[in-house]
């Protein structure tokens, strides 16, 4: 058994050459000019399609088929060897050309790959077999130099039908055997295969008389390739072309038909030149109709697409025309304005969703724009204020897109109600200027420690500008005895808890170490993941020194009150001059003994009653009358 090279499987090799043998063997017997010449060779559609779909390692079936068939008929192992190689090359070169130029197995997607195909398979590469083999007979004796030109025209005919009528048909069909037809489809068929049966023995039957069939109708073929064109695609209509072909290729060899002459082999050329060209055609008509009609359903998707996000777009669009006309309105307009889509399409944008305030503005900027092509508000983002259909104003976020269509204008509009953002946006300002004009240090970092906001709390405390840490490690502020307190810190918020009234020590930027309060928390993310740390620090340097004051004075009051002299138990007085007597048996002045015993000291006046007593009258008392 024949070894194949390149992995090629041995039965796919032997398969080939035995289809290649017998379509050999039927278009030799339709040779008439010479034994191995023909006007209708399949096997060089056979050999194209091959190429193109098995790919160029399949070459040992085609040659052992064309050296096969043609070791059967006139010639020696030479001239045979010639033929085969010719054959083979013939192949191989025009799928090289077609895989080249012409998309391969694609050639029939685009009209303009069908008549490249047409001119490098089957007008150029099939000159390369009968220049081997009509060369090769004449070398070897077994075709006369005088017949050459006929006979290789015989052959180049034959060749380049086989090529543009039999390769399509094998080619569309090897890429999707599958027949994806609907009932309706399927009857259309069934009434085209009837159709093409009549028309092909009216044309090349022998059923019309003798004297109509001599004119030339074979033009009432092309409606019948038209009409599949239209209808199905290249597919069918090759393998409509081929049937047809067959049809006539009977006819005329039974003398009936437009093409039939005295000679068969003059018939089989007019004949196979006719039907080339007309399978070309039909084939880029095809081609044309179904390239179409990919664009038009790639173009539907894409409107349908478009139309999907429209309607699901975050956005209002709207459509405009050049004289202000609303001419498309998404729901989610619906929404923002409260118009429906059939209330707001037609009329005036100015009437629709313009403040009056700003129409005439609008129009203005309209016209300008229609006589100058220029816009102030085009092809940007702006903020202005927008009209709800209950008459309430609010800011709306507008790009406006001008697009021209013909000699006119279109403008679609892409409006977000900013309503929410404006609050938050107002929150934000004020929230910002409540920590930018707070006394405390408010500081932002990340889990890293990288500091990204710092308010003039921070700066008037630490003593740093927003500029110098920014982007720094909050380490800076940290004294090198207190380093492991930011691990920890981290560790704790990263187990959720909140730290508040931290007191600890911070270094501001000259060295200088002050005592602060923190009061730290995790920053999260709308999935509740920490992505940063949020510091309050109060300086409390003053509060630590009025502290420690309070605390001295504490102890020194302590330290008095230990040495305070005090009085206690009974004291003996006298009755009478009303001295004290002490411990020691002294009769002491009282004042003298209270001064003694205590930190008190006296100052002397004179009672009321004693002025009474003494003077004779009372004192007037302030306060009292």
């Amino acid at each position: 058994m024949m070894r194949v090279r390149w992995g090629t499987p041995p039965v796919v090799v032997l398969g080939l050459a035995a289809i290649y043998l017998l379509a050999g063997k039927l278009g030799l017997l339709l040779a008439f000019v010479h034994a191995s010449a023909t006007a209708v060779w399949p096997p060089t559609g056979i050999a194209l399609a091959a190429f193109l779909l098995l790919g160029y390692r399949v070459w040992p079936g085609i040659f052992l088929g064309a050296f096969l068939v043609n070791l059967t008929t006139a010639g020696s192992v030479a001239t045979t060897l010639g033929i085969a190689t010719g054959n083979t090359l013939e192949g191989l070169a025009g799928a090289y050309l077609v895989n080249r130029f012409a998309h391969g197995a694609h050639a029939f997607d685009r009209p303009q790959d069908v008549f490249k195909f047409a001119v490098l398979a089957g007008l150029a590469s099939t000159t390369v077999s009968p220049f081997f083999g009509v060369t090769s007979l004449a070398l070897g004796g077994y075709a006369d130099w005088a017949e050459y030109g006929r006979i290789w025209l015989t052959w180049w005919l034959g060749d380049a039908g086989g090529a543009l009528i039999v390769a399509p048909v094998l080619l569309l069909w090897g890429q999707d055997p599958r027949a994806h037809w609907t009932l309706a489809q399927v009857k259309e068929v069934g009434l085209l295969l009837v159709t093409l049966l009549l028309v092909g023995l009216a044309v090349f039957g022998g059923v019309l008389p003798i004297t109509i069939e001599t004119y030339p109708l074979g033009f009432l073929c092309i409606p019948i390739l038209l009409w599949t064109a239209f209808r199905f695609g290249p597919r069918e209509t090759a393998t409509a072309t081929l049937l047809l072909s067959g049809i006539a290729i009977w006819g005329t060899l039974s003398g009936f038909g437009p093409f039939a002459r005295e000679t068969q082999n003059e018939s089989l050329l007019l004949l196979q030149a006719f039907m080339g060209v007309t399978a070309i055609m039909a084939l880029a008509l095809a081609a044309g109709v179904t390239e179409q009609r990919r664009a038009e359903a790639a173009l539907t998707r894409e409107a349908a697409n478009t139309r999907a996000i429209l309607d699901m777009a975050l956005d209002a669009v709207i459509g405009m025309d050049e004289h202000g006309v609303i001419t498309n309105w998404n729901p989610r307009a619906e929404v923002i304005f409260g118009w429906t889509a059939g209330e707001a399409v037609g009329e005036k944008l100015s009437e629709v969703v313009i403040p009056p305030q700003y129409r005439e503005a609008h129009i203005r900027g309209l016209r300008h724009f229609l006589a100058t092509g220029q816009g102030p508000v085009l092809n940007r983002r702006i903020e202005i204020t927008a009209l709800r259909r209950d008459g309430t104003e609010f800011p709306v976020e507008l790009s406006i897109l001008p697009l021209k269509v013909g000699a006119s204008f279109r403008f679609n509009a892409f409006v977000a109600d900013i309503t929410e953002r404006k609050r938050a946006e107002e929150t934000n300002a004020r929230l910002a200027a409540i920590v930018d004009s707070s006394e405390d240090a408010i500081i932002g970092k990340t889990l890293e420690g990288i500091v990204v906001s710092w308010n003039r709390g921070a700066e008037r405390i630490f003593r740093y500008t927003a500029e110098e840490v920014l982007g720094q490690p909050i380490t800076a502020l940290i004294p090198p005895d207190r380093s492991d307190e930011e691990p920890k810190v981290i560790e704790r918020l990263r187990r959720g808890e909140h730290i508040e009234h931290f007191d600890t020590m911070r270094r501001r930027k000259d060295g200088e170490e002050i005592a602060v309060s923190l009061t730290i928390s995790p920053i999260k993310d709308e999935a509740g993941t920490i992505i940063g740390i949020s510091k309050i620090a109060r300086d409390i340097s003053e509060r630590q020194r009025a502290k420690e004051e309070l605390e001295r004075l504490v102890r020194d009051l302590m330290d008095a009150l230990a040495q305070v002299k005090t009085m206690k138990g009974l004291l003996p007085i006298c009755s009478s001059c009303k001295k004290i007597r002490s411990d020691e048996n002294y009769w002491k002045n009282i004042e003298t003994y209270i001064e003694e015993h205590s930190e008190a000291s006296f100052t002397h006046g004179i009672c009321p009653d004693c002025v009474q007593k003494l003077y004779g009258y009372q004192p007037k008392i302030e306060g009292k009358r």
